[in-house]
This record gives C-alpha cells, structure tokens and sequence, in this order.
C-alpha cells in the first residue's frame, strides 16, 4: 500500500509539473500565477513523497523549506535546494488571493528552472531507492 502511495505523489506531482510547463509553452496570455502554483505543488508533492518513502508521516504543510528541513534527517540537502524551496512556497498560498504576489514573466521563468532542478534532485533520491518503493 505504502509503494501505491508513494507512487501517486510521485504521479500527481508530474501532472502538476506537465501543466506548468504546458501553460507556459501553450497558452496565451500566460496565466502566470497558475504557473507558479503549478509548480509549488509539483516540489510539494515530490517532497511528501520522498518523505514518505523514507517512512516519515506527512504533514498538512504547504511550507517547501519546512519539507525539505524534514528530509534533511534522511539525506544531505544543499542550501541551494532550501533557498528554492524557499523562493517556491509563497506560490502555494498566497498566488491563491488577489493582490497577494505581484508576478511577472522573469519570475515564472525562474519557478520553472528550480523546479525542474528540484524535480530531477528528488526523483534521483527516489530512484536509489527503486527496491522499496516497488518500482
């Protein structure tokens, strides 16, 4: 049951990442903010899962440096993965109100770019540990 879970963050986190970079490819006017909450929730995702994977319980957060502290008990986390995670999570909530973040297209480009490389990073981590997650 655990690796059917672990898979499905994985899984929803792809989604969210597909869209992103699909919205931000396809559609025009670009819906900026919907971008960046993309992908918030692709790293937010990834990160329950790879917690997960290493049995921690997940916590109702949309906090991406919190996750990513948590993690660091498992594995050594870069400063410039925290300091990502850190630019990423105001795009969990905030994004979600009117007049809560000012975002323009320099700012979704760099949503994008971190959130590939934290994509790639903790996809590795679950790939080392293909054995007990089933895949």
């Amino acid at each position: 049951m655990k690796n059917k879970l672990i898979q499905q963050w994985i899984d929803f986190a792809k989604m969210d990442f597909l869209t992103a970079k699909h919205l931000y490819e396809h559609m025009y006017p670009k819906p900026l903010e919907i971008i960046c909450y993309h992908c918030q929730q692709c790293v937010e995702k990834l990160l329950k899962g790879v917690l997960l994977s290493k049995g921690e319980a997940i916590k109702k957060t949309h906090d991406l440096g919190l996750l990513a502290e948590m993690l660091q008990e498992y594995e050594t986390v870069d400063e410039k993965y925290l300091e990502m995670c850190d630019d990423l999570t105001p795009y969990g909530v905030k994004i979600r109100y009117p007049q809560e973040l000012y975002i323009e297209e320099h700012h979704v480009k760099k949503a994008l770019q971190e959130t590939e490389t934290l994509y790639g990073w903790l996809m590795e981590i679950l790939e080392s540990q293909k054995s007990s997650i089933g895949r």
